[in-house]
């Protein structure tokens, strides 16, 4: 047929607010009389599937002509749904009476009817789910009566269904099963069959797993994959050193967590003869042992990247490669890609060469033996070696940290907490993590890595995947920024990224400085991969990919393959197009993967924090407000880093408005008002582990004049 169904939108949206009939729209379209039997079946396709609405005049138009939006939800724990529009714009709330039958994860029409109360966000009532979610669910299955029965352990997918007796996997009562959703019809109730057992409820380790079965992740390796890793070579042929520049003389290390298994990436310093620096990046050239389009290479795509949760590492490639044959360990030989920065010691760069390369590692340092040297503390450590190349490599760091923040780079220091856990896989010490200079370093090298690589490849054209970061959304920048102000703090021109680095820069060290900057990154977009350079808004960096992880991150193994072919002079425009054609589609899925594995990482730290406090119930705290809403105000615990709730209906003594735009609750009679940033005193009330909820109740509360304290920042800051 000559009408797409993207044709069939654009022409849509030049007659806005003006809905046609079928043949109206076919003329419109110049669509034949043969080609109308067709056109229309696409017509009522697109209405089922939400793009179009067909009025009561049998008049079609978009849904958003119609006060309609369309988009998947997202079910919230508290029982309320977000929906995202698919054609951009703000979160659609939706309260709970109003999901009719809906689930986490459908695609659904909604009719947006008001500003929600206390907030500016859009609210709407669900009129139609368009199409439901394909997903697994986690639960415990249950017999009684010789029946089986699967409770859902998802908040989001409330659903309790029977189980046929005959269910392939067999689960015992009180097991912990993974359920796959199925629907006959849009709106009738799931089926389920059990696809999984995953073991005992009382089981320690189980629940981090139960995390990753709940964002579709996948454990295991099928039997294909592992055959493949486990018949992988480690013996490098001599002629494939021989075709490579030799680095194996050049003095290089690992700088890794002390527990690290695998070890992408290693760095050197040489002292040229003009004074200038060779930074040598070298990172495992994965690509050498994952041909395209084998087993290994087809798992590593569908898992995206590795989790990295508490208790365990689930990683992307087999452990024979990720952490033995490809893994940068000392004292071996290693086939890598390096990118080799000529640079003066003040961190400007010259010029680079990118070659497949050998290198063998001298030594495996962690952060702490690096930062022991870094700061002159007596004692040795196995980084004493290299204490003077250590030294100039941090000093050449704070010259390209220093670079990055002219051009009006954006670097966030939001704490993280450090889980310790004992043998059993128990926590039992949280803290907040430590950046130190040596984190710095690595972190500073593999951006400039990056960004070499990036310009590399965009020079001559190659198809790759960017690691784009775009500008954030207008409206909720200019949220943060009222935010801003109602603290008392301006922020000049916040579409510049310059201006909201220096706006960081006044609360560095102090807890509303770690807030703020946690707002802020909640405002901006998510980076994401794409064939489409655009740009990353974050580093203001106009070109940038991800090139220096390729063990744990399919997006670096997949341009290692394309920066291979280009050093070989073997890309063509035949394969440079089959590799354009496959790039967005791996974009996506890499993407939504990486979404997951976050998403399942901060869900397994925040169990664990609840599973750390779980004896503490009564135990006072001191907190820091974090959030206000018209329900209450959320707190973060100053050691642990977990944040809770402490509800309206707890704070006594007087009747409490929701002030959006001051971001505070206020007092109705006292004026008592509490505001993000301020300290307050809690106790623990109750823990909720299986929707991860924490409740609080206020014990003080230690405000701040946060206007003073603005007015008396910005005499000395002028620019803000």
């Amino acid at each position: 047929m000559s009408v797409s169904r993207d044709q069939v939108l654009a022409f849509s949206r030049q007659q806005s607010k003006h809905p046609l009939k079928m043949r109206e729209l076919a003329r419109g379209l110049r669509v034949s009389d043969r080609d109308y039997p067709e056109f229309r079946n696409l017509i009522r396709h697109m209405v089922r599937e939400g793009s179009l609405i067909k009025s009561r005049h049998n008049k079609y138009g978009l849904p958003s002509d119609h006060g309609l939006a369309v988009g998947r939800i997202g079910i919230q724990t508290s029982g309320y749904g977000l929906v995202a529009p698919e054609d951009g714009g703000a979160d659609i709330f939706v309260a709970a009476k109003h999901l009719a039958h809906a689930l986490h994860g459908d695609r659904v029409v909604v009719r947006v009817t008001r500003g929600a109360r206390g907030s500016n966000r859009p609210e709407g009532e669900l009129i139609r789910i368009v199409a439901r979610a394909a997903q697994s669910v986690v639960g415990t299955y249950l017999e009684d009566g010789g029946l089986g029965i699967f409770v859902s352990d998802d908040p989001r997918i409330p659903v309790r269904m029977p189980i046929p007796n005959a269910h392939p996997h067999r689960a015992e009562h009180g097991q912990k099963v993974v359920v796959h959703l199925t629907f006959p019809s849009v709106h009738a109730h799931p089926q389920g069959q059990i696809v999984e057992v995953l073991g005992d409820s009382d089981d320690p380790r189980i629940e981090t797993l139960i995390f990753l079965k709940k964002r579709g992740l996948p454990l295991d390796f099928p039997s294909p994959v592992l055959h493949a890793a486990e018949v992988t070579s480690q013996a490098i042929p001599p002629d494939e050193i021989a075709r490579r520049l030799d680095l194996r003389d050049s003095i290089c290390f690992t700088i890794d967590p002390p527990d690290a298994r695998d070890h992408d990436d290693a760095v050197s310093l040489q002292v040229l003869d003009d004074q200038t620096y060779c930074l040598g990046i070298h990172i495992a050239d994965v690509s050498h042992y994952v041909p395209e389009g084998s087993p290994l290479d087809r798992e590593a795509m569908d898992r995206g990247c590795s989790v990295y949760l508490p208790d365990r590492v689930i990683p992307m490639l087999p452990e024979k490669l990720s952490a033995n044959i490809c893994s940068l360990r000392p004292r071996e030989d290693r086939l890598t890609l390096s990118a080799l920065a000529r640079i003066t010691p003040e961190g400007e760069l010259l010029d680079a060469q990118i070659a497949e390369t050998a290198i063998r590692s001298r030594a495996r340092l962690s952060y702490e033996d690096v930062q022991h040297v870094l700061d002159q503390r007596e004692g040795h450590t196995p980084a004493q070696p290299f204490a003077d190349t250590l030294r100039r490599m941090d000093a050449l760091r704070s010259g390209l940290t220093e670079k990055r923040r002219a051009r009006g780079a954006i670097d966030f220091e939001v704490p993280e907490p450090q889980i310790i856990l004992d043998k059993k896989g128990h926590p039992i010490e949280i803290h907040p993590r430590v950046r130190l200079n040596s984190h710095r370093l690595i972190e500073e090298f593999m951006l400039l890595g990056n960004e070499i690589v990036a310009r590399y490849m965009a020079e001559r054209g190659v198809p790759i995947l960017y690691r784009v970061h775009e500008p954030p959304d207008s409206e909720k920048l200019a949220s943060f920024c009222d935010l801003g102000r109602a603290l008392g703090y301006g922020l000049s021109n916040p579409a510049q990224p310059g201006n909201i680095q220096q706006f960081l820069e006044g609360f560095k060290g102090e807890p509303l400085g770690h807030i703020l900057s946690n707002r802020l990154l909640r405002s901006m977009k998510k980076a994401v991969y794409t064939p489409v350079n655009r740009g990353h808004f974050g580093l203001a960096c106009d070109t940038y990919t991800h090139f220096t992880s390729p063990i744990r991150r399919y997006p670096d193994l997949l341009l290692h393959r394309a920066l291979r072919a280009a050093l070989n002079n073997a890309t063509t425009p035949d394969s440079m197009a089959r590799r354009a054609r496959r790039l967005p589609d791996i974009g996506d899925l890499t993407t939504e993967r990486e979404i997951a594995a976050q998403k399942a990482e901060w869900d397994a730290v925040k169990w664990m924090q609840i599973r750390y406090l779980e004896n503490k119930i009564g135990q006072c705290f001191d907190a820091t407000i974090v959030d206000v809403r018209p329900i209450g105000f959320f707190v973060q615990l100053c050691d642990v880093l977990l944040e809770g709730l402490v509800h309206v209906k707890y704070l006594y003594g007087d009747y409490y408005i929701y002030r959006e735009l001051q971001g505070a609750l206020v007092g109705d009679h006292t004026g008592t008002t509490f505001r993000i940033g301020d300290a307050v005193r809690v106790q623990l009330a109750q823990l909720d582990p299986q929707r991860l909820r924490i409740d609080f109740h206020l014990l003080s509360h230690r405000g701040k004049d946060h206007s003073k304290r603005g007015r008396n920042r910005r005499r000395g800051r002028s620019q803000f």
